[in-house]
């Protein structure tokens, strides 16, 4: 049976390590090849807004195991959570990785328009996909913008994930507009990205 709730500080190895096997492309070229490394800067990203009681990171269990995450943002970050993030960055990473990893932000980085829940980082396990927890998760958040009044649930979707834009259309989240990124496409192969909303009041 899938159980989604919200994660706890205890929960960032199972959370981390859902987000390197989800996004493991990504992950190696924003900070290398080492899982371990990627798991320490991911908890770093994290471990402030948890440890503050944020609900809108949430996770996926499956027979009591975390196989799946999503984070809900705008995320409540502060000045320690940003000076703990670029400690971490430069203590992990050599100054071309640190460049490196910059620009990859800086294509992943999104703001959201004032009252969204912003779905981003909706991860799941390789071996357990197929069986509802993306959907579950989606559910979920949808649940969690609705008690927290947000006016709608958004997206950025690569276009060319026909698996992942699927789910969200069945959440009733419809295709806003597509943007061509030529650096997204020659990093990541990701050329074109898929902005999907669904309004909530």
């Amino acid at each position: 049976m899938i159980r989604v709730r919200p994660a706890h500080p205890d929960d960032l190895p199972g959370l981390t390590r859902v987000l390197v096997d989800a996004f493991s492309v990504k992950m190696r070229l924003l900070f290398g090849r080492d899982p371990a490394r990627t798991q320490r800067l991911l908890t770093s990203i994290y471990s402030g807004p948890l440890a503050r009681g944020y609900d809108g990171i949430l996770v996926a269990e499956l027979d009591q195991q975390i196989v799946g995450g999503l984070v809900i943002e705008p995320m409540p970050w502060g000045y320690e959570d940003v000076n703990r993030l670029e400690v971490a960055i430069r203590t992990e990473l050599g100054t071309w990785r640190r460049w490196w990893n910059g620009i990859g932000f800086s294509i992943f980085t999104h703001g959201p328009e004032e009252g969204d829940a912003y779905l981003s980082d909706v991860g799941v396990l390789h071996s357990v996909r197929g069986q509802g927890i993306g959907k579950a998760l989606v559910r979920n958040a949808e649940a969690w913008a609705i008690f927290h009044e947000r006016q709608a649930m958004t997206l950025w979707v690569a276009s060319n994930n026909p698996v992942a834009r699927h789910i969200y259309e069945r959440a009733g989240m419809a295709v806003v507009r597509h943007e061509f990124n030529l650096l997204s496409g020659l990093l990541y192969g990701i050329p074109r990205w898929t902005y999907m909303r669904k309004p909530l009041s």
